[in-house]
């Protein structure tokens, strides 16, 4: 048995999160169709936001770049929870997934 390496680990990662990507929009609105689930509703573009970081991230990974897509994205939530800085797009619900 092989163990596979970090790159091919950030590769399926990459890989499965744009599938999830791709699907996110029709998930993000049948939660609002489950009862109780409503209350996940409001967190969707957050969600979206971390999907975005995590596709980001494996894909620095993979190319043999870390740790610069977490950064960032980390960058724009703290300046979109500090009073006075500009918000973020996706966590204002700008920007759509899909």
């Amino acid at each position: 048995m092989t163990t596979p390496d970090v790159v091919s680990i950030a590769t399926e990662v990459a890989t499965v999160d744009e599938a999830v990507m791709k699907f996110f929009p029709y998930i993000s609105t049948m939660i609002g169709f489950i009862p109780g689930a409503q209350v996940a509703v409001p967190f969707m573009p957050l969600v979206a936001e971390f999907l975005k970081v995590v596709d980001d991230a494996a894909k620095h990974v993979a190319a043999g770049n870390s740790g610069a897509a977490a950064q960032d994205v980390m960058k724009e939530i703290m300046d979109h929870l500090t009073p006075g800085a500009p918000n973020s797009p996706v966590l204002s619900g700008a920007v759509t997934t899909g």
